[in-house]
Order: structure tokens, then sequence, then C-alpha cells
């Protein structure tokens, strides 16, 4: 089956890019796909299709299907990935189930390492080291990870709790 990852704004000139992969960031791939071979599998796939910005979008139905796990098992491997500042997601179209993936900077990019750690909208977020034990993710540490955190949401102008 085809990769199901789509790049965003993609050109002709592209195809001719190749993703580096930064060394300094392999042993906390290595924890990664230690922890959850998925995890390892949805990286390699956005990366291979993703712009010159980092960024790709998906159909998670069709993600799904493409690497043949539940729903379930794909959320875990997601919430992996976000854990560990891999990657960055973002919901387009929740009716169709698309989904925008932006990668960090820090473990792969299409062009110069330099240019895209000083854009604005990259994602250059250090990996978490703390959560490695021995160079494995702790899962009592990842058990307590939620995606969405209660705390961030701030107050209005008028003083109310935004729902």
């Amino acid at each position: 089956m085809k990769n199901p990852f789509n790049s965003i704004t993609f050109n002709k000139l592209e195809k001719n890019f190749y993703a580096q992969i930064l060394t300094s960031a392999m042993p906390y791939y290595i924890a990664v796909v230690g922890f959850d071979k998925v995890a390892g599998q949805i990286l390699m796939a956005a990366v291979e299709n993703m712009d010159r910005f980092n960024e790709c979008k998906v159909n998670l139905h069709d993600l799904d299907k493409y690497l043949d796990v539940s729903e379930n098992t794909r959320k875990k491997s997601l919430n992996v990935l976000r854990y560990m500042n891999f990657i960055e997601t973002k919901n387009s179209n929740r009716t169709g189930g698309e989904t925008s993936f932006k990668v960090n900077v820090q473990f792969a990019c299409k062009g110069s390492i330099e240019e895209k750690m000083k854009m604005p909208s990259a994602l250059n977020k250090s990996f978490r080291s703390a959560a490695l034990v021995n160079g494995h993710i702790c899962k009592e540490k990842f058990k307590k990870y939620k995606q969405f955190n209660n705390d961030m949401k701030q107050e209005g102008v008028d003083g109310l709790i935004p729902f």
C-alpha cells in the first residue's frame, strides 16, 4: 500500500531533496522504536513525505490501514511521538479524520538544518531526555502524560476560563 502521508506545500523540485536524520537524535529514536515499533513506522513514513517546512498531512483511517493496526494502537504510538517531542499534530478536519503533522527539526529536515532552526514556525523542541531511563522510555512517566493539559487553558478578558 502507498504511504498515506502527503506533503502540504509540494513543488516539483522537492523530489530531489533528501531528508537528513540527525545523529544526535538517534538515541531518542532508538528508545522510541524499542518502546513502540509502530511509532517508529509512523515517524519514518511522515519524514519520507514531509515538505521543506517539515510538515505533512494524513488521513488517520488510511494510516491505520497502511500500518495494519487498530485505532487505539495508533493513538498510543502518536502519544509516544508527542511525548518525546518528535512531532506535533493538529486536527485540520475532524469529520474526515485528516491530521497535520509537524516533524521536529532536531530529528530530521529537508534542506539546511541551520535555516530550519531559525524559522519561527519550525518545531524546534529538545527531546525529553528526562523521560529516558538507561536508554529506554520510562513506562511510569509515559502513563502520566496527557496530550492536552487542562492547566494550559488561560483566562479570557472577562476572567472566565474557556471550555
